[in-house]
């Protein structure tokens, strides 16, 4: 081309969660069966779409208006019935004019991060989804600012360490929580959230929080970020995807709270909002069905039979993992996910290549690349030797060392064999870990 395309030094996009898939299809070549545990779509592992839920979106299919745009805000109906269902939780309150509907959370995202001054910092977890850190990334062309999540406090931040690092950095705008937690499925309780709104009103600051998973707490309580957000400004993050199911639907939304409380975040919103009509609207359909799916009378025992089989199943994850030394199993109680956390001196030890075969060896020296944190070892062992695909946890801008993979598997025999499989390899990789200190001793 005549000019550079892409600026100077500008980083490639990660992420591992769709990275990895390419590895579990030079493994499938291979003749070998993969677990695909890297991607929280509950359609593809199995989860069949309720026949009342098909038939609603199929009427309204049937309706022209269904095929026209819709408000550049998003269908006025549905933004009204999800306004009363946010002020019914008896925080904040919202009018219809305060929501705003996205192509999937993955757009929303994008605008939000990209609309922010490049001068400005936010301020978000580690471990973190990688949109988030991806977006904020890619915005000021550098690492993102985090604070903790540290699985000795069971994946939960510290407020003392978030108030040093805004203190710390005048830059710093806004707050980012992710609740209930991806990838550690942590949910956060009234205390934690009370006290980072806390930081933010003593710094004047606006909230970010991704509550995709809110509807999909399986043990303790979730907590809205509209029921402890006072006079704070700050955007919630929502969508259907993960709780109907439907991914495809591309369907979320922003929630802006208090905007007449600042000028400056109000006016922030408004361009979001401007940015928004340059593409007319987002996918109406799914946007038109939302209020007579979710005010259908089997829509909460539907959602119940979903918690309930991810408890079931955290359950039998816990009790797979817990005796085996090295590996740690914490967090969980919401969202899709469960995380396996490993001491990093643990997860750097040599890959157990005495018991690996030459397809497998070959494919692991393929894969693995100088500078590779050290948890791709074991994600790498996983994939090649026992045919399961996780995401690595540094892939999700941390320190930590780890993997998480889905609770979404709906055949109860196949989740069981991935636990025993799992559950072989780690061992495996345990003692062979233990052989190697034996050995130094």
């Amino acid at each position: 081309m005549r000019l550079p395309l892409v600026p100077s030094g500008k980083k490639k996009a990660s992420y591992e969660i769709r990275g990895i898939v390419d590895k579990g299809f030079q493994l499938q070549a291979c003749g070998k069966n993969v677990f695909w545990e890297n991607i929280g779509d509950p359609v593809q592992k199995g989860m069949k779409v309720p026949a009342w839920m098909k038939q609603i979106v199929a009427n309204e299919a049937l309706r022209d208006e269904s095929y026209g745009y819709c408000e550049s805000k998003g269908v006025a109906k549905t933004r009204e019935f999800l306004a009363s269902r946010t002020n019914a939780f008896g925080g904040v309150t919202i009018t219809s004019d305060d929501i705003t509907f996205f192509n999937g959370l993955g757009d929303a995202i994008a605008r939000v991060y990209g609309m922010l001054s490049p001068e400005a910092r936010v301020l978000m977890p580690a471990p973190t989804y990688p949109a988030h850190s991806g977006a904020e990334s890619n915005r000021i062309g550098q690492a993102p600012l985090q604070y903790t999540l540290d699985p000795k406090r069971d994946w939960l931040p510290d407020a003392d360490e978030i108030r040093s690092i805004v203190a710390a950095n005048p830059d710093v705008c806004a707050i980012l929580l992710i609740n209930p937690d991806n990838p550690t499925g942590k949910v956060f309780p009234y205390s934690t959230l009370a006290a980072i709104v806390q930081i933010a009103r003593e710094f004047d600051l606006f909230i970010i929080c991704d509550e995709i998973y809110e509807n999909l707490v399986y043990e303790g309580e979730m907590v809205r970020l509209c029921e402890v957000i006072g006079e704070v400004p700050a955007i919630a993050m929502k969508g259907i995807s993960k709780e109907f199911p439907w991914p495809g639907s591309r369907c979320g939304w922003l929630e802006y709270y208090n905007r007449d409380k600042d000028p400056a975040f109000a006016d922030f919103c408004g361009r979001i909002d401007h940015g928004k009509m340059t593409e007319v609207c987002s996918t109406s359909l799914p946007q038109r069905v939302i209020p007579a799916i979710m005010s259908h009378p089997l829509y909460q025992s539907w959602q119940q039979g979903i918690k309930d089989d991810l408890r079931r199943k955290m359950s039998q994850v816990r009790e797979a993992f817990h005796d085996i030394d090295g590996f740690h199993i914490s967090g969980g109680g919401g969202a899709f996910y469960a995380t396996v956390h490993i001491d990093c001196d643990f997860a750097g030890s040599c890959v157990p290549y005495t018991s690996l075969n030459d397809t497998q060896l070959n494919l692991i020296r393929k894969w693995l690349k100088p500078g590779a944190a050290q948890d791709y070892k074991i994600v790498y062992y996983l994939l090649a030797v026992h045919g399961i695909c996780v995401v690595p946890l540094s892939g999700f801008s941390t320190p930590q060392c780890g993997f998480r993979f889905t609770l979404l598997e709906q055949d109860s025999d196949r989740f069981k064999a991935l636990l025993e499989e799992m559950k072989a390899g780690l061992s495996l990789w345990s003692q062979h870990r233990k052989l190697e200190e034996s050995v130094v001793a």
